[in-house]
Formats: structure tokens, sequence, C-alpha cells
């Protein structure tokens, strides 16, 4: 496993860094330490910051290289990540300026909607992983968003718990009418969303890793959130689809970046046609 792992030499890389850098010991993955320096002076004490921390990884036995790229960071990282193929990118959550960030949003967005690999985006670092929150946006999960999910898991001995709303129909979808009306037993239910509940849950057990079902009712995003807030979840998992037509359509855009930017935990984003 190949992992990309960014700093800007900043305090909000930080957590990013330690983090990246446990996930990588228990995957057992090979990393790529990308600085991102936007000031040229700096690049030489910038250049020897990287070099410590590839000696370090390499000194605990993990495969390490460094890059470094003069731009800011949402540009390096998708520089990076576009010219070679990584299994994950790691980065801390990026912020513009008070007033880009009102006319374009957070820099994060830019990483997310055009690198390809699944991304972690880590505001704080956690000390441990032992539970991860997967939430399902769509009428499944997604095959590439379980296997990323269960190979964490695995590695870190962490339990999983699957957490699907049912959001309440303001389109005349007849399946999600039909979930909504029997919300509280989906799981018992012969709706598709009740079946892959069912199957994700299988897969997961049948790895040997706990896994539990959390159900909700109302809009999509408050119902996460409030989720991530009373649980006590090390990392949140959702997928995130190029589409920008059909039933997925249904699920507001943007819920993925609302969850990056306020669950206060790390986010991985795994994106799916």
């Amino acid at each position: 496993m190949n992992l990309l792992l960014s700093t800007d030499g900043t305090p909000r890389s930080e957590g990013a860094l330690a983090f990246g850098t446990r996930l990588a010991h228990m995957l057992e993955a090979s990393v790529t330490v990308l600085g991102a320096c936007e000031q040229p002076t700096q690049e030489a004490a910038f250049a020897e910051t990287l070099a410590e921390i590839c000696t370090s990884l390499t000194a605990d036995g993990v495969p390490c290289e460094t890059v470094l790229h003069p731009m800011p960071i949402r540009h390096a990282v998708v520089a990076q990540a576009t010219a070679i193929a990584y299994d994950m990118v790691i980065v801390g959550l990026v912020e513009r300026g008070r007033l880009r960030r009102w006319l374009r949003g957070p820099s994060t967005r830019r990483i997310l909607q055009y690198v390809a690999a699944p991304v972690l985006v880590v505001p704080f670092d956690r000390p441990a992983i032992r539970n991860i929150l997967l939430c399902s946006g769509d009428l499944w999960y997604p095959a590439a968003t379980l296997e990323m999910v269960q190979r964490i898991a695995l590695s870190a001995s962490a339990e999983v718990t699957l957490l699907y709303v049912v959001p309440e129909p303001q389109l005349t979808y007849p399946v999600l009418r039909e979930m909504e009306d029997a919300w509280g037993a989906l799981l018992q239910t012969d709706t598709v969303q009740g079946r892959n509940l069912r199957s994700c849950q299988e897969t997961l057990c049948s790895q040997g890793i706990e896994t539990g079902v959390k159900l909700r009712h109302g809009p999509v995003a408050e119902q996460i959130l409030a989720e991530i807030r009373e649980g006590e979840y090390d990392m949140v998992a959702l997928g995130s689809t190029y589409a920008a037509q059909s039933l997925r359509r249904y699920f507001a855009p943007g819920i993925t970046d609302r969850m990056v930017e306020h669950a206060g935990r790390p986010v991985l984003v795994v994106r799916h046609r």
C-alpha cells in the first residue's frame, strides 16, 4: 500500500502527520512525504524537516521518500496525486483566507474535487483508531469504501458502526417512501438498503470485525453530524460520487464537504463512479 502524507509545515498539518504516521505503521504501507512550500527562501530548511520525518519513518521500518513542491498545499497535493497513483492521500484541513474561503470554500474542497484516490482529511490527531463510523449517502455501501474501511479496521483492531440515514422524501421515489415507512426496522426489510446493510454487516463480521448498525431519520447531513457528536468515533468514512444525475442527487451535494469541515475528527472520503 502506498500513502501520500502531506504537510505545509504549519500547525494545521501536525495532526495529519501524526495520525498518518501511525496509520502507515498499522497498514505496513510505504509513504511519500509531500512538502508544500510557498516561500523560496524556506525551501532548504523545509527539505531538511522532510528528511528528518522520512528518517524517523524509515528507522521504524516504514519505506519512505520525500518530494517538495514550491506551491500551496492544495495545488501540490493535486499535482502529486495526479502524477503518481496512491492508495490513499492524507492531508490536514486546508483553509483559505477569509475572503477566498467565502468566495470559493475551503481549499480541502479542491483536493476532494480533483484527487481520485481515497483522501483522509485529518483536522486533529486521534491517539488510536478504536471505532470507525461508516456512512452511506446512497442506496448501498460502495465496494471501494467498504474494502478500505475493512483494511483499516483489521489493522487497528477497530470496531465499525454502519450508519444509514433514512431521509425525509421530498421526491416521488417509491424506494425512498418504502424505506421511510419502515425506517425503524430497515435492517429486517427486503428493501434495497435493508439487504445491503445486512450484506455489509455480514462481510465485515466474516473478517472478525465487530460491526454494529445505527439508523437515523431526518436531514442527512444533520443526522450524520449528530451521530458523530454523540458517538465515540475515531474516524468517519463515507463515499463520494462523480455522478451529477440520477437518484444520488436526491442526497444533497456538499454533504461530503460538510462532514470534512465539521466532523472534528479524521474523515476518509472514497470516490466512486
